[in-house]
């Protein structure tokens, strides 16, 4: 999706970046003393519903990159309020990213994202009712797997620690110069963030090429980089050659996109 740069381009965008700690009290996602799970083999599953798959690569099995309990209080504010969805009674709000990765180069999840398709990963936003996460279906389909199945090893993120404000990145930022002084203390950061201005690169390619809702004449159809993954790095989870992120219609929060940019 496209964003209005004239308007954004010298904006400051607070990131929050994830806390790991060594021995968390909790490792189920459900529970609101944990702010998310990054990677895992534990995907939450709605009632009746199974383990999701890749629709390119033989039906392999999409596995967890990160479940954030958007309703957890250790979940910063605003992103929960960015996500724009309020829990019903008793239920909790999760933002899910599954990828189709057989190793930690996700060729297939890069590949089929840097072609604009979609079928290669799951991004949503669920509600899941009390005691209702369709744990049988997880089992039944983890039995089914050969033991050495590639997932990312789980970690606990318990909370996340505002960063340094950040400026739109340099590669798509035309009002300031990259050897600015205020451009270099703001340049966005690498990894793992919620909000903040993502990395970008000369090659960009985004699942939707704009939101396809209606606004009003006097609204603009801009985006925020609500999730950062930060594939791109050798240390993270998994690598991809471009960075990817989940760009978010400032309009219509429901509407997300998967994102990859980079100068590959």
């Amino acid at each position: 999706m496209s964003t209005s740069i004239s308007e954004t381009a010298l904006d400051l965008v607070m990131p929050y970046f994830p806390v790991f700690p060594k021995n968390p009290a909790s490792t189920d996602v459900l529970d609101p003393s944990v702010s998310a799970i990054l990677g895992g083999s534990n995907p939450i599953l709605l009632p009746g519903e199974e383990w999701p798959r890749c629709g390119n690569c033989e039906d392999n099995i999409l596995i967890p990159y990160i479940q954030i309990n958007v309703s957890s209080p250790q979940t910063p504010e605003e992103f929960r309020q960015k996500v724009g969805v309020e829990a019903k009674p008793g239920h909790t709000v999760l933002l899910q990213v599954f990828i189709c990765a057989e190793d930690g180069t996700a060729e297939c999840f890069e590949q089929r994202l840097v072609g604009a398709y979609d079928d290669a990963f799951l991004l949503r936003v669920i509600q899941i009712p009390p005691d209702s996460a369709n744990t049988a279906a997880v089992e039944a389909t983890r039995a089914e797997l050969d033991e050495d199945r590639f997932f990312i090893a789980p970690r606990v993120i318990s909370g996340w620690t505002p960063g340094n404000p950040e400026l739109l990145h340099e590669a798509v930022n035309n009002e300031i110069e990259p050897d600015d002084p205020q451009y270099l203390e703001h340049a966005p950061a690498p990894g793992l963030k919620l909000l903040g201005q993502p990395v970008q690169g000369k090659y960009y390619t985004s699942i939707l090429d704009q939101c396809p809702k209606p606004v009003l004449r006097e609204q603009d159809h801009n985006t925020r980089c609500l999730l950062q993954l930060g594939t791109d790095s050798e240390d993270g989870p998994v690598f991809t050659t471009g960075n990817t992120w989940i760009e978010q219609c400032t309009v219509h929060p429901e509407v997300l996109s998967m994102t990859i940019g980079g100068d590959w």
